[in-house]
């Protein structure tokens, strides 16, 4: 299961990086250097950005989790951060499925064989 997360993750990166090359009026801003936010208030973004795409990624058990449209908390980030934001969304929310899986088969079974 870890190599199709892996497979997955980076098919996703490649799509992400050949549809931004491509993208026509439509698609998100470019950041510009005067609105790219503080360091500190980027990183908030950021951390804001992960939770958003971890939180879309855990409400589709199962099924694609697709990068746009883009998460209202990820509009100001590059492309390049909202790639990084995105994986680590997809990561995070995976560590929390495996978390809850581990709990679920700990707990002792209510089945007394009668």
């Amino acid at each position: 299961m870890r190599t199709r997360t892996v497979e997955a993750a980076a098919l996703i990166a490649i799509s992400l990086l050949l549809t931004g090359c491509s993208t026509g009026g439509d698609a998100r801003e470019k950041t510009t250097p005067s609105a790219t936010p503080a360091a500190a208030e980027k990183a908030e973004i950021t951390r804001r950005c992960v939770d958003a795409i971890a939180d879309r990624a855990a409400a589709h058990k199962g099924g694609a989790v697709r990068s746009h449209p883009v998460p209202e908390p990820c509009a100001r980030l590059s492309d390049a951060d909202y790639l990084d934001a995105y994986m680590e969304g997809l990561e995070q929310a995976h560590r929390a499925a495996r978390k809850t899986s581990q709990s679920e088969s700990a707990k002792p079974s209510d089945d007394s064989g009668r």
